[in-house]
């Protein structure tokens, strides 16, 4: 009679602290998958799981970089779309009666000179402002129906000159007045007539300059308690030139 013997099995032994291992004569049990004669391998030891802080701590030191790296870029997005919009840049300060140079650059669209379409210009303009009065009333305006002057409201004429190259671009112009406080009156492009041109003579067909020289006349609204200090004068800015009042 021929017994077989099953060699034994590293790991298959007794079991600690049990004190019993495989009887003789009997198989010992096996491990899922495999077959008599073969040699499981050595048990693997779990290592123990890493805490979430210790995973991610490449991602955490980084983390901090890339708010500042993107708050810096969103930052310069707002300038870049704001700062050309409203008055920033004081570029000259005089007294009424004398010359201011006012200079900044520009995208000409072309819509009055075309051979500048689609290019960045440098628009130069020398401006005196040689008048600043309270009137009572508003003159006829070129076209259109009279305009009243609003209830709780005072009309101030502002009396420009201007220095340019002809076909200097005048579109954008804002003349507006500085109260004491701060206040500032008439800094649209529209006056008090509804005149959107209001760098250009009243019969300019265009917003370029037509002479070397010229004079304007612009009407802007103020509170009747305003005290008039400054004079702005710009063409959509961010650039602009004050007129010291006396």
């Amino acid at each position: 009679m021929t017994t077989l013997v099953t060699p034994a099995v590293p790991g298959q032994g007794p079991g600690p602290g049990t004190g019993q291992g495989t009887p003789p004569g009997v198989a010992p049990s096996l491990r899922p998958g495999m077959l008599p004669g073969m040699i499981p391998p050595d048990d693997v030891v779990p290592r123990p799981r890493r805490s979430w802080g210790r995973r991610n701590a490449v991602w955490l030191v980084l983390l901090p970089i890339a708010i500042v790296v993107a708050a810096g870029a969103s930052s310069f997005r707002v300038w870049a779309f704001w700062w050309p919009v409203g008055l920033h840049q004081e570029v000259d300060r005089v007294a009424l009666g004398e010359p201011a140079h006012l200079a900044g650059e520009y995208y000409d669209m072309g819509f009055d000179v075309p051979e500048r379409a689609e290019t960045t210009v440098l628009r130069e303009v020398d401006a005196t402002v040689t008048s600043v009065e309270q009137v009572d009333a508003l003159p006829a305006p070129s076209y259109g129906d009279p305009v009243a002057v609003p209830e709780g409201s005072v009309v101030y004429e502002v009396q420009v000159h201007f220095v340019a190259e002809p076909q200097t671009d005048l579109s954008g112009c804002q003349i507006a007045l500085v109260a004491e406080d701060g206040t500032r009156y008439g800094e649209s492009t529209t006056d008090a007539l509804g005149s959107s041109n209001r760098c250009s003579t009243p019969d300019a067909e265009g917003f370029v300059s037509e002479q070397p020289e010229w004079d304007v006349t612009s009407f802007v609204l103020a509170d009747p308690d305003a005290e008039i200090t400054q004079v702005r004068l710009a063409f959509g800015g961010p650039e602009y030139v004050t007129f010291e009042l006396p």
